[in-house]
């Protein structure tokens, strides 16, 4: 059976990402962070690419309503981690333990 969490499996570059965006709000679910402008070992287009998978699949939400900060050169408060995304990391690192494991 085909999962969402199939294809955060088997790219590493997506799972990279949106394990950034994991780690960057901590606990704080309602904080929205700058993009990610670069990510080592990916190209300006698949970074693209890949923030379009995450909205996507609903791991991410980008913020279109006001931003009240402005960084020259970032897309400030741009993204949030949803907890479809949380969970889809949590899921992938439970399976990759069980892998381990056995």
């Amino acid at each position: 059976m085909f999962d969402d969490e199939d294809q955060l499996r088997a790219d590493p570059n997506l799972h990279r990402l949106l394990d950034h965006y994991s780690q960057v709000s901590g606990d704080d679910r309602d904080a929205w962070q700058d993009r990610l402008a670069e990510l080592p070992g990916v190209s300006a287009k698949e970074l693209v690419k890949l923030h379009g998978e995450l909205l996507a699949y609903d791991w991410l939400e980008q913020n279109t309503g006001v931003v009240t900060i402005r960084k020259p050169g970032v897309v400030a408060s741009c993204y949030r981690i949803t907890p479809a995304g949380r969970r889809a990391l949590r899921l992938v690192a439970a399976d990759a333990a069980k892998g381990r494991a056995a």
